[in-house]
C-alpha cells in the first residue's frame, strides 16, 4: 500500500488523531478505566524507585517544583507554535480529505508543505527540548547535594546501559544529569509525585 501523506512527528500525529475520532465515541468500560488507574500507579512506582533514592528534602522539592513548572510551560509554548503552524494548513488538508473520498490523491504541493511543516516542527522541538533541559539541569546543579548528583549519575548510567548505549563510561557528568532531567524529571507524572513526596517528607 502506498502512503501519500506521512506525518512523522509526535505533535502532528497527536493533532491528527482527535480529528479521526469516532463521531460518537464508544463508552469506556469501567474495567478499562480501573485498569488505566493501575497502569498509572505502576508508572508512578517506576518513578518513585528513581526519585526516592535522592532523598529530596521538603525545601529542595519546594525549589524544584517551580523550575519544573516553568520548563513544562516552555515546552508547551513550543508545542503551541507547532500547532499554529499546522493549523495554517488546515483548509488545504480538509480539502484534500474531501478529494480523497472521491479517490483523488493529495497534490505534490500539499505533500511538500506537510514535509516542510514536519521538519520545522521536529527541529523546533529538538532545539527547545535541548535548551530547556540544559537550563533546568544547570539550576538543579545548585540545589542538589553532591551525593544526590552522584545518585543521578549512577541511575542515568544504569538506564543508558539498559538501552545498550555503547559509550556510557565516556559520557560526561553534565550529559548524565541532562539525560536524567529529560527522562525522569520532565516526565508527566513527576510533578504530582513530587507534591506527594513533599507532603510526607520531613
Amino acid at each position: 500500500m502506498r502512503h501519500y501523506l506521512k506525518v512523522l512527528t509526535c505533535l502532528l500525529a497527536a493533532l491528527l488523531i482527535p480529528a479521526a475520532s469516532w463521531s460518537q465515541p464508544p463508552k469506556v468500560p469501567e474495567a478499562v478505566q480501573k485498569a488505566n488507574e493501575v497502569l498509572t500507579a505502576l508508572a508512578d512506582i517506576d518513578l518513585l524507585l528513581v526519585l526516592t533514592p535522592l532523598k529530596l528534602s521538603k525545601e529542595q522539592i519546594g525549589k524544584i517544583k517551580p523550575l519544573l513548572e516553568q520548563a513544562q510551560s516552555d515546552l508547551m509554548r513550543m508545542e503551541e507554535r507547532n500547532a499554529q503552524a499546522l493549523l495554517q494548513l488546515k483548509d488545504e488538508v480538509m480539502t484534500a480529505r474531501n478529494e480523497a473520498l472521491k479517490g483523488k490523491t493529495p497534490s505534490e504541493e500539499l505533500r511538500k508543505k506537510l514535509r516542510e511543516a514536519d521538519t520545522a516542527a521536529l527541529q523546533l522541538r529538538m532545539k527547545t527540548v535541548d535548551q530547556v533541559v540544559r537550563s533546568l539541569w544547570a539550576k538543579l546543579d545548585g540545589i542538589l547535594s553532591d551525593t544526590q548528583k552522584q545518585t543521578i549519575y549512577d541511575q542515568a548510567k544504569e538506564q543508558m546501559r539498559a538501552a545498550r548505549r555503547p559509550d556510557v563510561d565516556k559520557v560526561s557528568k553534565r550529559e548524565l544529569g541532562e539525560f536524567f532531567t529529560q527522562e525522569v524529571l520532565l516526565a508527566p507524572r513527576t510533578l504530582p509525585i513530587l507534591e506527594e513526596l513533599q507532603k510526607v517528607s520531613e
